[in-house]
């Protein structure tokens, strides 16, 4: 593993020169274009340093990490962090972003090389890469996740502050203005200053469109929008109380719900990412406790079927642990889905030959499969056109092909070297061989080593290999064992035949069109993940329709836009809507209707319909203003049953893996070899 350590140093080191090369063109292209420079300011001026140049290498990095499909996310994660907690500009944050992912690689990097030349196994070098891989990725999520949930518990705090001086001043802006003064050390602070200085901006509409693609949770772009509305339209009073206090103990009410859900959920999860993610360090300490304890077992762990259990446990490794990491975010934290801006597809799509291929596997517009796989992207929220949906599918299928045969190669690699080096079955009584029972069977093995060397690659029956055995037992003075013709025949036969066979590649077609598939379930899995929120969505839409019905100048057209806004599950619905408004609300409104199947849903859109036609807007929604406490525990039920489903399917995805390690890499192989052995015995008991 020596080698593999310093191979990964040699590709740091390139990866390092590249990104070199890659910052003297960015800044010989932005040297020759001024408007580039002014928009972006990738580079510093008229100054010279190691902190100047250290800033431009930062900034570099960042512009190249944004580029790349893995480590997107996590820079945009990582962007995200200090947008939450500084006021830096556009320069600044990207500067800091890329000095954090730069360090992040640089230490992984480091402990890669490190820790890779302590062992001296592939599958324990794999545990390595995975495991950094995964503190890294856990690092970066604890880091942006602890801010974004001290600035969701200091809202309360923050909602109080900004009650009492509103009672004082009764304007947004001091009220703002003083809260910020008295929470200047708190994390919170930044996000203030943003919405005070988006909502007193020349164009506030644009600035606050600006702040909710960065604010770090649903609750602040609706304090946002609802103090824009009041500082606009000004406060009215509605039975003596304050509407825009009122829509503050609102928002307050949905937080509680939130930090109580956020509470129960961390808890419920705590230990099954831990769990689900064991199994890859405890299969090699299984093993050898497993060959020691019982050594009939070493010939198991040697084989292929060995090979393919230990691919199952990481498979389900790696399925399981971003699955939970799924179903556990909400789907306000999905801000960054991490391929929702990738577009490899279309530059694929666009190569002739692929077009071609593509055009040949798509389904026609008009044809029932067209429109079932268009239903499913957009219920899905997917940003995948029909196009580039079967990119995915024939990458898949080829991607799945292509690991499939050399998946069977590696087999074949690994049986032939088991067959070399495997000691007899008459040896592998339960327990630890004595030192008698361990020369006997490496003299054996010698034996059938030398049989192997010399009919490797040859044609041999078993009568003529016994005539031989026959032949030297003769000159031993020796009898033949018919076990070891078999035994030896068997060998030679297991690695004469150990090469890529017709129906191998028959078996990589299947896997590959099981992989062509794929993309299709996963879509399904997705959909039936947002399902579990749906209902919970709705209820958020409730709540906000009762902060915007009581105050003026609040139309059908406003209300579709906040929803909109503040959608997931329904978004893409909404903004058809949306587009078709303006040229007819009612026809936009009933086909807005038809598009989504949901009863609660569909109320609401046919109280909309009531606001456009006949009634106004508070007179449509009446009924959440009378029944607001059914409704509060009407959403509190919910949220008690999503968390019960997402905590079901997450013991289900957490235990998997331990189940296949233990079910199938130790008590199955043990019960299964434990019966071969007492059939062999009874065969040559003699009664």
């Amino acid at each position: 593993m020596v080698g593999f350590a310093i191979a990964l140093i040699v590709i740091s080191v390139l990866g390092l020169g590249g990104l070199a090369v890659y910052y003297f063109i960015i800044k010989k292209k932005y040297s020759n274009n001024t408007l580039l420079f002014s928009k972006d300011k990738l580079l510093l001026k008229n100054k010279s340093g190691i902190k100047e140049a250290l800033d431009s290498l930062y900034q570099m990095i960042y512009l190249t990490f944004i580029k790349m499909p893995v480590l997107k996310y996590y820079t945009k994660k990582t962007r995200l962090k200090f947008e939450m907690t500084n006021d830096y500009d556009e320069y600044d944050v990207r500067r800091h972003t890329g000095r954090s992912m730069f360090i992040a690689i640089i230490c992984m990097f480091i402990s890669l090389a490190v820790l890779l030349n302590l062992v001296d196994d592939l599958y324990m070098s794999f545990i390595v890469i995975v495991g950094v891989i995964i503190i890294t990725e856990k690092v970066i999520d604890i880091s942006i996740t602890s801010v974004s949930n001290k600035i969701l518990r200091q809202l309360p705090e923050t909602f109080t502050s900004i009650r009492h001086s509103f009672h004082e001043h009764g304007m947004i802006d001091e009220a703002l203005d003083t809260t910020i003064d008295e929470l200047e050390s708190k994390e919170i602070v930044p996000q203030l200053k943003r919405i005070r200085d988006a909502i007193t901006s020349e164009n506030p509409e644009m600035e606050l469109e600006r702040y909710y693609d960065t604010a770090p949770n649903r609750f602040l772009k609706l304090f946002a929008g609802i103090s824009y509305l009041t500082y606009e339209l000004g406060d009215r009073k509605v039975d003596d109380t304050s509407v825009y206090l009122k829509n503050l103990n609102n928002i307050l009410n949905e937080i509680y719900l939130e930090v109580l859900k956020q509470d129960k959920l961390n808890y419920m999860f705590r230990s099954l990412t831990i769990i689900s993610v064991v199994p890859l360090v405890a299969v090699k300490p299984l093993q050898v406790w497993a060959e020691t304890n019982f050594p009939a077992l070493s010939n198991f762990y040697d084989s292929s079927i060995g090979f393919i259990v230990q691919a199952m446990i990481i498979i389900s490794i790696f399925v399981s642990y971003i699955m939970l990491r799924i179903i556990k975010e909400d789907t306000d934290e999905i801000k960054f889905d991490r391929v929702s801006k990738l577009r490899w597809q279309d530059k694929l799509y666009k190569i002739r030959p692929v077009r071609l291929i593509v055009d040949a596997f798509k389904p026609e517009s008009h044809t029932k499969r067209y429109r079932k796989n268009t239903e499913l992207i957009r219920d899905t929220n997917s940003y995948l056109t029909i196009e580039w949906l079967y990119v995915n599918k024939l990458t898949y299928a080829f991607v799945f092909t292509i690991l499939t045969v050399l998946l069977i190669i590696n087999m074949n690699l690994i049986d032939s070297k088991a067959a070399y080096n495997r000691i007899s079955d008459d040896f592998m009584a339960m327990g630890q061989l004595s030192a008698e029972d361990e020369l006997a069977a490496q003299e054996v093995l010698k034996m059938d080593r030398e049989y192997i060397d010399k009919y490797k690659d040859k044609q041999v029956t078993k009568e003529e290999l016994k005539e031989e055995l026959q032949r030297e037992a003769e000159e031993n003075g020796s009898e033949v064992d018919a076990s070891a013709v078999d035994r030896i025949y068997n060998k030679i036969d297991t690695i004469n035949n150990s090469y890529l066979k017709f129906w191998h590649v028959a078996l990589a077609i299947v896997v590959g069109v099981i992989g062509y598939y794929v993309p299709n379930l996963a879509l399904m899995i997705k959909n039936n993940i947002r399902s579990m929120e749906k209902e919970n969505e709705i209820m958020q839409f409730q709540s906000i329709i009762l902060m915007l019905m009581h105050i003026d100048r609040v139309d059908v057209q406003t209300i579709l836009e906040w929803l909109c806004r503040f959608s997931y599950a329904f978004r893409e619905p909404i903004a058809t809507c949306l587009n078709n408004y303006e040229a007819g609300a009612e026809i936009a409104l009933e086909e807005l209707k038809d598009a989504v199947p949901n009863k609660d849903f569909k109320r609401i859109v046919e109280q909309l319909q009531s606001a456009v036609m006949r009634i106004t807007i508070r007179e449509a929604f009446d009924e959440l203003e009378t029944e607001r406490s059914f409704f509060y525990e009407r959403r509190k039920d919910a949220n008690e049953r999503l968390i019960h489903r997402k905590v079901s399917y997450g013991k289900i995805l957490g235990f998997t893996p331990m189940t296949i390690l233990i079910g199938g890499y130790l008590v199955a192989p043990l019960l299964i070899v434990s019966i071969l052995q007492m059939l062999n015995y009874f065969s040559k008991m003699s009664f």
